[in-house]
């Protein structure tokens, strides 16, 4: 079926319609519970999820950077309702500590943190839903907060990574198999840092970090270990430098999330995707507050990633909120390539693209004496005519730029004053719910000097029908 209108404020023509194929990836928005009772507002809580027993487990945390407790309560959630669990065994109070979900053996794994007093903490927990056991295994990493921690379903081990002892910041690399840990041996890895996050991409059997601090200024790269060696991932565009983050595996839509953290000046809200390829920036109609120290873990059975606690800059928080669904949603990747105007053009969406709507988008940052802009409209973001995406252009005049999107259609505008207005008309199907469309704006630009091609091209943006 074709759907392409063409609604505009400046003249123009579609040149083509594109047949549309349903495919897997799912819309997603961001939405606050409503649960009746709830664990108090607290930073640097932990969450993971029992997929054994479909429940979020949350444990500890802080009820602000000024309060005076220090929790050591046992919380799990259905998605309806946080319930109090009362073990017999109750771990030490902490902030600041690592859990994950040992899925081969129906346990949760908790490492480290601190308590009340800043003692630091270096004990193994396992909680099988109806208590906590110490595991006191013969070989440990170090006492230690901050630790990042994953599962590698593939290979049935937790794999930690970094966090602060007392004396500094590591980079070392622990496995646990449910007995003992082991200290691994790679040949590279990540600096020493804290803060840091990890998430066990399963589709590629990779723990991917990103992030933290090396306590002078937060970090913004990105890291993979595939269980012999880390390697350093260079992308194009990627979050802010952060610190404090939460991220999780979305198994059904096989990416890493990742939500807030803060940088030098805020408490971010701003929720990014990985998919070993790209960072997208994912634009949704809600988002929780600015937010950091939350716990964060993913719903596998109802397919949410689930967020609680953190800090808004001011106080704790005690919200619960969810990602996920089919509504309609942003998402921007890639690196655009300067104009005359020493920018790259911009697609600035004003309206979601939901069926039964109008998507309205402009692109903005073109050269303000007028020109002409053209959007490409594509299917996939991995290939085009046989070549791999993200294509080098430079072989065809515009060196420095790529292309990130498959053109199978394209519109042609003419602009006075630096923007355009785009329009995508998206008729009241429900079986368009889910389809992806990949944009990319081109700028002719003849006051560019510095290529054989006149012009400058934007960053892509996909495109989430709800």
């Amino acid at each position: 079926m074709t759907f392409f209108g063409n609604k505009t404020r400046s003249h123009g023509l579609l040149c083509a319609g594109v047949a549309l194929t349903t495919l897997t990836a799912t819309a997603q928005d961001w939405r606050l519970g409503t649960a009746p009772s709830s664990p108090s507002a607290a930073t640097f809580v932990r969450l993971t999820y029992d997929l054994q027993r479909r429940v979020t487990v949350a444990f500890g945390g802080w009820d602000a950077p000024i309060g005076s407790t220090v929790f050591q309560d046992t919380w799990e959630y259905d998605g309806t309702n946080w319930v109090q669990r009362q073990p017999v065994t109750i771990p030490d109070e902490r902030d600041s500590h690592g859990m994950v979900y040992d899925l081969a053996r129906g346990r949760t794994i908790m490492f480290g943190g601190w308590d009340f007093n800043f003692a630091l903490l270096g004990e193994t927990w396992e909680w099988d839903g109806t208590n906590w056991v110490d595991r006191m295994p013969t070989n440990s990493p170090s006492a230690r907060l901050f630790p990042a921690m994953a599962y590698d379903t593939t290979r049935g081990l937790v794999v930690l990574f970094g966090g602060e002892d007392a004396g500094g910041l590591r980079d070392d690399t622990w496995e646990y198999d449910g007995n003992d840990w082991r200290q691994a041996t790679p040949a590279t890895a990540p600096s020493p840092r804290a803060g840091h996050v990890v998430a066990f991409d399963s589709a590629r059997s990779r723990t991917v970090l990103f992030g933290g601090t090396d306590n002078n200024q937060p970090l913004g790269d990105t890291w993979e270990f595939d269980g012999t060696n880390w390697s350093a991932i260079t992308t194009d565009g990627a979050p802010a430098a952060r610190v404090d983050a939460q991220m999780v595996f979305d198994d059904g839509r096989r990416r890493c999330v990742l939500f807030g953290g803060a940088d030098a000046a805020i408490d971010r809200d701003d929720t990014w995707e990985f998919d070993g390829r790209y960072w997208r920036e994912l634009i949704t109609q809600n988002r929780p507050q600015g937010n950091s120290a939350m716990g964060m873990a993913y719903d596998t059975v109802r397919a949410r990633t689930v967020v609680f606690g953190g800090f808004d800059g001011t106080a704790a928080i005690g919200d619960t909120w969810e990602l996920g669904g089919d509504d309609a949603t942003y998402r921007l990747f890639g690196t655009g390539c300067d104009g005359s105007n020493n920018l790259p053009p911009r697609i600035a969406p004003n309206a979601l693209p939901a069926v039964g709507t109008t998507a309205d988008l402009d692109i903005v940052d073109l050269p303000a004496g007028g020109g002409t802009a053209i959007v490409t409209i594509g299917l996939f973001d991995t290939v085009w005519n046989g070549q791999t995406l993200p294509l080098d252009l430079g072989p065809f005049g515009l060196s420095g730029c790529r292309a990130y999107a498959s053109a199978d259609a394209s519109a042609v505008y003419s602009h006075a004053n630096g923007t355009v207005n785009w329009a995508l008309v998206i008729p009241n199907d429900p079986g368009l719910r889910g389809v992806r469309l990949f944009l990319q704006a081109l700028s002719l630009d003849p006051a560019v000097t510095s290529r054989p091609f006149p012009g400058a091209t934007s960053a892509a943006i996909e495109i989430n029908i709800g």
